[in-house]
C-alpha cells in the first residue's frame, strides 16, 4: 500500500493519495493537481478514483481536471443534491476496491447534508485501518455546523453528534483519522497542530467530545461562527466547476508604468519592510496569511500584482497558487524589486506608524483600541479600554462603524494581522496604527 498525505500550506488543507495493485486514489484533491499527478508517476499507479467528502467552502478542489488528465471516475455525495455538473453519486455503505483496499463511504451529514466520511479498509480485514473524516473530525475540534443558518443550527449539530458518536466511533478506538483540515483553517477553530489522530485519542482528548448528551452537545457545540466572503464564491465554483489551471506558472515581470489605479498592490514583504517604506495603496498580507484574509478583505475578481522581497521565483509562484487556490485568478504579474521601482521613478515611499507596548499604555489622548482577534481568541486579562472587537475577517463590512476622528490603534495575536487591517484602514481614510509585537507584549505590561 502506498499512502501520502498533501498538505496544501496557508490553507491547512489535506488531501490524500492512497494506492495499491497499480490502482490509485486521492481524496479531496485541491486546485493544482501536479502533485498527484506526480504520486502516480512516481509510483507506478494509475489513478481511478477521485472521492470528495463534501462541496469544499476554503478552497477550490481539482476534482474536474484531475479526472480530464487521468480518466478516473469522481464520486459525490448523493445525500444531498446541490446541483454539481460532474461526477457520480454514491450513498451510504457504497464500496470500491483500489487494489486489495477497501474504501467504503459512510454518511456523516452535520457539517453539511450530505457530507461524506471513507473507511479504508485493508485486504480482507473487517477491521478499519483509516477512516478520512473530511470537515466532520479534526484533530481536538469538530467541523463547523453553521452553513444552513441559525434557523437549522441545532439540527445540523446534532447530525454532526449523531455522526460522530454513532457512526465514526463505533469504527473502533485504534482507527486512524484523516482529517481535510489542520490548525489554522478556517473550517474550525480549536484544531491541534498534528497530521493525524486515532478515534480513541480523539474520544479521550477532544474538548468537543467530553459531553454526556446529545442535547448538551447542541448547547455546547452549536453556534454561528464568521463566514468569510469568499466561501460563496468558493461553494458556486465547486458546483459549477472552476476553469482548469494546467501546470504553468504565468507570472509577468512588470514596470511601475504598467500599473492601473484598480489593481491590487499585494505586498508580501514582511511586515517590518512594509513598516519602513511601501508604496502607496498597496495592502500588506504575509505569505502565512495570505490564503486566510485576501478572500476575506477582497472580491475574487480584482486585479493583483504581487510584490516581494525579491525576484526568488520559488516565492512567487508560493504565492501564485495560494491565490488560484482560493479562486483570485486575476494574477496581472509582479513587481519585481518594487519599492526601488518606485523610488527609482522619483516617487515617495510611505510609512506605517507603530507604536510600542509601553508607549501605548502611556496614552491619554482619545483613541480606539481595535482588536481584530475572533471573540474565542480574547481572555478577560485582555486590555478593554476603549475596546472595539471587529475581526480582520469581517473589517471590510464594519469598518463604517469606526470612528475616523482619533487615532485607531490595532491589536492581534502578534502584529501580523494588525499591519494588514491597518493597511487596509489606510487605504479608507482612517489613521490606524499597529500595537509592535501585539498581544504578546502588551498583556505582560499590564
Amino acid at each position: 500500500m502506498y499512502f501520502k498525505q498533501i498538505e496544501s500550506e496557508g490553507l491547512a488543507h489535506y488531501s490524500y493519495f492512497v494506492g495499491e495493485g497499480g490502482k490509485a486514489a486521492v481524496i479531496d484533491p485541491r486546485r493544482d493537481i501536479e502533485v498527484y499527478l506526480e504520486c502516480a508517476r512516481k509510483e507506478g499507479l494509475k489513478i481511478t478514483h477521485i472521492f470528495e467528502t463534501h462541496r469544499n467552502e476554503d478552497y477550490i478542489i481539482g476534482s474536474m481536471e484531475l479526472a480530464e488528465i487521468t480518466g478516473a471516475s469522481v464520486y459525490l455525495s448523493g445525500h444531498e443534491d446541490l446541483g454539481h455538473v460532474y461526477g457520480e453519486r454514491i450513498f451510504d455503505g457504497d464500496e470500491f476496491h483500489i487494489g486489495n483496499l477497501r474504501i467504503q463511504a459512510l454518511h456523516t451529514p452535520g457539517h453539511t447534508l450530505g457530507h461524506l466520511s471513507y473507511v479504508l479498509y485493508e485486504s480482507n480485514r473487517s477491521e478499519p485501518y483509516m477512516v478520512f473524516t473530511g470537515d466532520c473530525l479534526f484533530m481536538g475540534d469538530l467541523g463547523r455546523t453553521d452553513f444552513y443558518g441559525e434557523e437549522n443550527l441545532d439540527k445540523m449539530t446534532g447530525l454532526l453528534y449523531d455522526s460522530v458518536f454513532n457512526k465514526l466511533m463505533p469504527l473502533g478506538e485504534d482507527t486512524l483519522v484523516f482529517p481535510a483540515h489542520g490548525a489554522g483553517s478556517a473550517c474550525g477553530e480549536m484544531m491541534e497542530d498534528r497530521p493525524f489522530t486515532t478515534l480513541g485519542y480523539e474520544k479521550v482528548f477532544n474538548p468537543e467530545l467530553q459531553i454526556s448528551t446529545r442535547e448538551e452537545f447542541i448547547k455546547s457545540f452549536g453556534r454561528m461562527r464568521i463566514k468569510p466572503r469568499y466561501f460563496e464564491n468558493m461553494e458556486i465554483r465547486n458546483i459549477q466547476g472552476a476553469p482548469f489551471l494546467g501546470n504553468q506558472v504565468q507570472l509577468t515581470p512588470m514596470q511601475i508604468s504598467d500599473l492601473k489605479d484598480d489593481y491590487l498592490l499585494l505586498d508580501c514583504r514582511s511586515k517590518e519592510a512594509y513598516f519602513g517604506g511601501h508604496i502607496p495603496g498597496s495592502v500588506f498580507i504575509s505569505k502565512k496569511n495570505l490564503s486566510s484574509y485576501l478572500g476575506t478583505l477582497f472580491e475574487a475578481d480584482v486585479p493583483l500584482v504581487l510584490i516581494t522581497e525579491s525576484k526568488d521565483r520559488d516565492t512567487l509562484e508560493t504565492l501564485y497558487w495560494y491565490c488560484k487556490r482560493i479562486g483570485f485568478d486575476n494574477i496581472i504579474g509582479f513587481l519585481p524589486q518594487g519599492t526601488e521601482q518606485w523610488l527609482a521613478e522619483g516617487k515617495n515611499l510611505e510609512t506605517l506608524p507603530t507604536i510600542t507596548a509601553h508607549d501605548f499604555l502611556k496614552l491619554e489622548d482619545e483613541y480606539t483600541l481595535l482588536d481584530i482577534r475572533t471573540p474565542e481568541d480574547l481572555e478577560e486579562d485582555d486590555p478593554d479600554k476603549n475596546l472595539v472587537n471587529i475581526p480582520l475577517q469581517i473589517l471590510y463590512k464594519e469598518i463604517n462603524s469606526l470612528n475616523k476622528d482619533h487615532p485607531i490603534f490595532i491589536l492581534c495575536g502578534s502584529g501580523d494581522r494588525s499591519t494588514t487591517a491597518a493597511a487596509y484602514l489606510k487605504n479608507h481614510g482612517y489613521d490606524g496604527r499597529v500595537i509592535a509585537g501585539g498581544v504578546l507584549t502588551l498583556k505582560p505590561l499590564i
